[in-house]
């Protein structure tokens, strides 16, 4: 397109030139016709007044033909060029440099949550509250979960999740409370047998002796019975009462 504009533009340069030289030209006839006929110059001036005029209105409108011809070919502004959008940039807390560790990212939360983090006594956090940090946090999520995992590991906050416990949420409201599912599983970690279901072995009791039964002797019958009673009725005589005496001395 601009070599076009240049081509019409010295198109229209030549034409202003020729025009020019073409009215030189007819100056000049007249000045010599103007010697020629020197005694009838009144008469030559009053038929070439016309002539001249015509030809000067003539030059003029091939001046400003001209000149409409160049504005209207005047070569247009180039449009405005489009600039590439510059990528956004993920926004970072304001003063972190860096991204920080998971240990000082907790140390981080301890501020910005003092309703859920806690220092000293502690309580359950919400089930799901990875979820709500994300949310909240422009770390990434690998980040969080391990800064997360630091907190919930540790001895004191084992030792807070027992059945029936409240857990809060981010800002300190209540989110449910802790299920046996999960006191058992923090009791693992804690080695506390007996709420993790295992009962503590007791000692064995001491067996219990069977006492034998006592053996009785057989009865004799009746008939036996009754000799025998009779017999010890009887009076000794002389001869086993001598004997008698006798083996109580010899036992001597």
């Amino acid at each position: 397109m601009t070599a076009s504009l240049t081509n019409m533009l010295d198109d229209l340069e030549a034409r202003l030139e020729r025009t020019q030289a073409e009215l030189q030209v007819l100056r000049e006839e007249n000045h010599r016709l103007k010697q020629r006929l020197a005694p009838d110059e009144a008469v030559t001036a009053d038929q070439q007044a016309p002539v001249e005029s015509a030809q000067v209105d003539n030059a003029t409108n091939v001046d400003s033909t001209a000149n409409v011809d160049a504005a209207l070919v005047k070569p247009e502004a180039p449009e405005n060029t489009i600039e590439p959008e510059e990528p956004e940039k993920p926004e970072q807390p304001e003063g972190a440099a860096q991204t920080p560790s998971p240990h000082a990212l907790l140390n981080q939360w301890y501020e910005r949550y003092p309703n859920a983090f806690f220092k000293g006594h502690t309580k359950p956090l919400k089930v799901g509250i990875h979820q709500d940090l994300a949310e909240r946090e422009a770390w990434p999520n690998k980040l969080i979960r391990r800064a997360l995992a630091n907190y919930v590991n540790l001895p004191r906050y084992i030792k807070a999740v027992r059945v029936g416990v409240e857990r809060v949420d981010l800002d300190g409201q209540p989110a449910g409370k802790v299920d046996k599912e999960a006191a058992l599983h923090a009791a693992q970690k804690r080695g506390d047998k007996q709420a993790a279901g295992q009962p503590k072995e007791r000692p064995p009791k001491p067996k219990a002796v069977a006492e034998k039964p006592r053996q009785e002797a057989p009865k004799p019958p009746d008939s036996e019975r009754i000799s025998e009673k009779s017999e010890s009725r009887k009076p000794l005589s002389m001869e086993d009462k001598l004997l008698g005496l006798q083996q109580k001395f010899e036992g001597r």
